[in-house]
């Protein structure tokens, strides 16, 4: 039984596998190692993940959803064809299709995954992640964070054997910027900082303004499915600005345009780009390096593919960045390394990756100007190596007081409530003057993300623990099989006749997006498909398929 890896992107995922001594990528039913990460419901009630449920989000909008992995770790709920799923729901079901790819690929069962997550992912991202996997039938021990995946796989790849590296992950839907040391066979991750809402979705959604003021439209008012179709001819606009110099987005009835250049998109974007930057400065003042200190600038995730990107990075950073390797696949492939690693397998047994908490830990104490906003007290402090375990010396606050609550947190703000809530441990202790009754409390976070908090009371001689595990999405183990059993009763579309299924979808979403003339040609080819599905003759069927998409690919160049 085998031991993958998998990317759990925001805009696609893929999955790896360490195999005869090196990573191999596992391709889809498409032959194609990318796969979107988009989940569709069919009118038959079965679920249709990838591209087919890609080219979905436009014919039925309301039936399909993408970029749920930015809602991971909250109550978000989406609504699918009159049904409700949560963003881990949803994501398990691209893991069972990833699981059942990697299956039909290796030949055997697939049992267990090492999952990247991006390293600003908090506790309850983390947890939902790992729910996730359960609830698509996969043990999930490990997860590994997304830029040290990265740095593995680099690890393996660049020739140089010595230095410190940035590694700029920039994905659909997260940024990750990490600091990282290679030296013999230890990977040490120094500093990671990031921004969990902040990808190559947000310049898709800039170029869709933009269009829309230039032509006099309403964003916020367009229907579902135009402001659907629009989204993707912004993107569309966007990889071809990765490969000219210009660029145009066409779109609605009235072929109504807008023409772009690199520069216009990182004039538009400059909103983007200082957020980027915040997060790049972070990382070297917490790793307190400077770019003297740093031999390369490592390009990662599927947006760092934009010209804009680099040539910004390049300039803020005063040092050309490099590709190491196919920029959206290098986080795969470190997940397979680790997965490698995680069974023992003989070539990379002696490879240490050393990790870090990208956020701090803490506790709450007193705010006596405003006893409403308790501040927090910072017992383990982001960029800390794991695991780890720290401990603080706390006093009760009040005269009398006969009862403590330990606030646990996690963030960066001073105050408590701007930062996330994982809990509390609830104290009865003997009453006593201001500072005379003392406490312990000890941290302890492990490599898996599990925080465990014990507090000792050294006038009772009392000990407390809890291992956090918050957030009203949480679920017992009885509610995990409960659902397990009912998210098992979707199938997943049948993987026979994929190409005709994915061109099918294709069609439908080109019919909803032309009028006249062309959507009569349209119509005309979709019946043709439907015809020759029905029959027997295979080669018959190649043939046509490769005409239809052909055509569709002709139909889709007149529209520029």
């Amino acid at each position: 039984m085998a031991v993958i890896g998998i990317d759990l992107g925001t805009t696609n995922s893929l999955a790896c596998v360490w195999l005869e001594g090196k990573t191999v990528l596992i391709p889809n039913r498409l032959g194609q190692f990318l796969t979107p990460s988009a989940v569709s419901v069919e009118e038959d009630g079965s679920i249709c993940v990838g591209a087919v449920a890609r080219e979905r989000l436009v014919s039925h909008p309301e039936a399909s959803a993408a970029s749920f992995k930015r809602f991971m770790g909250t109550d978000h709920v989406f609504e699918l064809a009159g049904q409700n799923f949560t963003p881990q729901e949803l994501s398990s079901f691209v893991l069972r299709q990833l699981k059942a790819d990697a299956e039909y690929f290796l030949g055997e069962e697939v049992t267990e995954a090492v999952i990247s997550v991006p390293a600003y992912f908090n506790d309850n991202q983390r947890y939902a992640t790992k729910q996730a996997g359960a609830l698509a039938g996969i043990r999930v021990e490990r997860l590994i964070n997304e830029p040290s995946a990265a740095a593995l796989a680099a690890s393996r790849i660049s020739r140089e054997e010595e230095g410190s590296y940035l590694v700029f992950d920039f994905g659909g839907g997260t940024l990750d910027v990490s600091i990282v040391d290679f030296f013999d066979n230890v990977i040490e991750i120094r500093a990671v900082s990031g921004d969990n809402h902040l990808g190559g979705d947000d310049f898709d959604e800039v170029i869709a303004r933009r269009f829309c003021e230039v032509n006099d439209m309403d964003y916020e008012g367009l229907a579902s499915q135009e402001q659907a179709s629009l989204l993707r001819a912004a993107e569309k606009c966007k990889r071809e600005l990765t490969m000219q110099k210009q660029a145009e987005l066409v779109f609605g009835e009235e072929k109504k345009t807008l023409a772009l250049t690199g520069i216009d998109l990182a004039e538009l974007c400059g909103d983007i780009f200082g957020r980027i930057g915040e997060v790049v400065k972070r990382v070297l003042q917490d790793s307190e390096s400077s770019m003297e200190d740093i031999n390369e600038v490592v390009l990662v995730g599927g947006s760092s593919r934009m010209p804009v990107v680099a040539f910004w990075l390049q300039a803020f950073l005063e040092k050309a960045p490099c590709v190491i390797g196919p920029p959206d696949e290098v986080v795969a492939m470190g997940a397979g390394l680790y997965a490698g690693i995680k069974e023992r397998k003989e070539e990379i047994k002696d490879l240490v990756l050393t990790d870090i908490c990208p956020f701090t830990l803490g506790t709450s104490v007193v705010n006596y100007m405003d006893t409403s906003r308790p501040i927090m007290s910072p017992v383990i402090e982001r960029n800390s190596v794991l695991p780890n375990a720290r401990t603080g010396f706390y006093t009760n606050a009040f005269d009398g007081q006969n009862h403590i609550s330990v606030g646990v947190y996690q963030g960066e703000s001073y105050y408590c409530d701007e930062n996330i809530k994982l809990g509390d441990i609830e104290m009865d202790i003997l009453p006593c003057r201001k500072g005379e009754a003392g406490f312990h409390i000890c941290f302890t976070y492990d490599i898996n993300g599990i925080l465990e908090v014990e507090v000792t009371d050294l006038q009772q001689k009392k000990k407390y623990q809890q291992v956090f595990t918050t957030g009203s999405f949480r679920m017992s183990g009885e509610e995990m099989e409960r659902r397990v059993r009912e998210l098992q009763a979707y199938k997943l579309m049948p993987q026979g006749g994929i190409r005709t299924k994915l061109l099918l979808a294709r069609g439908e979403r080109l019919f909803t997006q032309f009028t006249g003339e062309k959507r009569r040609i349209v119509s005309e080819i979709m019946r043709e498909i439907q015809a020759q599905a029905a029959g027997k003759d295979e080669r018959q069927m190649t043939e046509s398929l490769r005409k239809a998409e052909a055509l569709f690919d002709e139909l889709e160049q007149m529209e520029r």
